[in-house]
């Protein structure tokens, strides 16, 4: 198999398995020194200006932590996610690294009743999204996730999921 086959068939797994709420898998395809970014403003340094989320694979893990085995009034009941990852580029860097890029619309609802506002109704979350990868001694692996949401100048509201 190429290696944009695999980089591709890295992205589609990467999408599968947050939709499949799958996260102890989702964050084994990261490196141990990847980063996870939804900017504010994409061309600015996220260590030194305001992101909607800048993390590190520990953080993320922590998240993950939270997220698959803590009881987070946020996510209970769950969200059910559907991406649909459009438009994959993908760019080699020599035999070792590659970067992919792509247009994301993430859709999203919870189920709820009346005593819960907001509940069963869908969040539209659109966006183009950028990989880098490098190969490791496993396989490829995820070295950073940017996702710049089309309206992340905007109030965003319940996003207590991954992207």
């Amino acid at each position: 198999m190429s290696a944009e086959a695999e980089i591709a068939k890295l992205v589609m797994l990467e999408a599968r398995l947050l939709d499949e709420f799958r996260l102890d898998e989702w964050l084994e395809l990261f490196s141990a020194d990847a980063t996870y970014w939804l900017p504010i403003d994409e061309t600015a340094d996220p260590t030194f200006t305001s992101s909607i989320i800048h993390e590190t694979r520990d953080i993320l893990a922590m998240r993950v932590e939270q997220l698959m085995r803590e009881n987070r009034h946020a996510q209970s009941p769950r969200s059910e996610i559907v991406r649909c990852v459009t438009n994959l580029d993908i760019d080699l860097d020599g035999a070792d690294a590659a970067t992919a890029r792509y247009n994301l619309i993430a859709i999203e609802t919870r189920s709820g009743d009346w005593r819960q506002p907001g509940l069963g109704e869908k969040h539209f979350y659109v966006g183009r999204s950028r990989f880098d990868f490098r190969r490791h001694a496993e396989g490829w692996r995820i070295t950073a996730k940017q996702v710049v949401l089309l309206d992340r100048r905007q109030p965003i509201e319940a996003l207590s999921f991954i992207l």
